[in-house]
């Protein structure tokens, strides 16, 4: 067996294990891969293990950092979706994380792997890699019994009402066509975020790049000719759409609720495109309270506890930059 990093990757042979793989997600996919090392001062790199001019494990490492300073205590390696795995190999998964951890021990502060799957049968071999298991959870929406006819009987009720009042009030939700679409709802994102989320949000750029791109669907909600909400998303054809990151002004209009709309537009678009599944991309900690959670799982789908593998090659680094986090999201 070899592990092969980068370039050494043959996109090919990459598709193969893609294509029926249990762990398939939009981010484990050479499009991905590709529109993430497009985007000026990000990065991504995809490792494999390869037997037999097959592929038996297969990871795309985003590199993440925040500017300036901050990146002392900031940057750290995200693994959207899992890695994909053909099978519980001990010897195959251990290749492929001490392959990482080579590549990464004096570059990152810590790698965090945001698992979309169950990986329970692999827990074992991540902790013998020095991995923690964290809880986490998520909700995913399975479409295999939905149709363009019956998705709003699949919403809770309030949502259901949400959405029919807003279309009753002249909204519609539809597919961004420009740049000028994208800055605005973008302006309303990064506004969002800077007085209510108070996280880290990649700049402009990265939501051009993202909405025009293979893996890209933004949705836009307008009333009026006004741009009041909307929804970034990645998708794989024949896989799954997940929500990167949506918002919705408030207080705009009593009886339209953009957010509900955005994500309700979303939906159509994975049923009438034959998606397998709408992923909400996170749901908080299991026993903590969290708002964002009960709102997603109004829209129908399930809470699933897949949680997240983490790996702290700098430990004072680590606490220093969660310490920081905190304190950010006090102010």
């Amino acid at each position: 067996m070899n592990l092969l990093i980068n370039d050494c990757v043959d996109q090919k042979i990459w598709l193969d294990l893609l294509g029926n793989n249990k762990f398939a997600s939009p981010f484990q996919t050479p499009q991905f891969y590709q529109f993430y090392n497009t985007i000026s001062g990000y990065k991504a790199d995809v490792f494999a293990v390869e037997d037999n001019e097959q592929y038996k494990a297969l990871m795309v490492v985003t590199v993440q950092k925040e500017k300036g300073l901050k990146s002392i205590f900031s940057v750290r390696g995200i693994v959207y979706g899992g890695p994909l795995l053909e099978n519980e190999n001990e010897q195959t998964i251990k290749m492929l994380l001490e392959g990482i951890k080579k590549f990464y021990k004096n570059k990152l502060i810590y790698l965090e792997i945001r698992n979309h799957f169950s990986y329970k049968a692999y827990k074992p071999i991540f902790k013998k890699m020095g991995y923690k298991f964290q809880p986490h959870l998520n909700v995913q929406q399975h479409l295999s019994d939905y149709t363009p006819d019956n998705i709003l009987s699949k919403l809770g009720s309030n949502k259901r009402r949400e959405v029919r009042l807003s279309i009753k009030a002249g909204a519609k939700v539809r597919i961004t066509e420009n740049e000028e679409e994208i800055e605005t709802l973008y302006h309303q994102l990064a506004e969002m975020y800077a007085e209510r989320v108070k996280l880290p949000l990649p700049d402009l750029s990265f939501f051009k790049k993202l909405s025009f791109s293979d893996i890209g669907k933004t949705f836009l909600v307008e009333h009026e000719g006004n741009i009041i909400g909307g929804a970034f998303c990645i998708y794989y054809e024949g896989l799954s759409i997940n929500t990167f990151y949506y918002v919705g002004q408030r207080g705009y209009h009593r009886n339209i609720h953009p957010t509900q709309l955005a994500i309700y537009g979303v939906l159509q678009y994975a049923v009438e495109n034959n998606l397998k599944m709408l992923d909400f991309m996170g749901a908080g900690k299991p026993n903590v309270d969290y708002g964002v959670r009960r709102f997603k799982l109004q829209f129908g789908g399930n809470l699933e506890q897949d949680g997240r593998f983490l790996k702290v090659f700098k430990p004072i680094n680590y606490e220093i930059g969660k310490l920081g986090v905190s304190l950010m999201q006090l102010i």
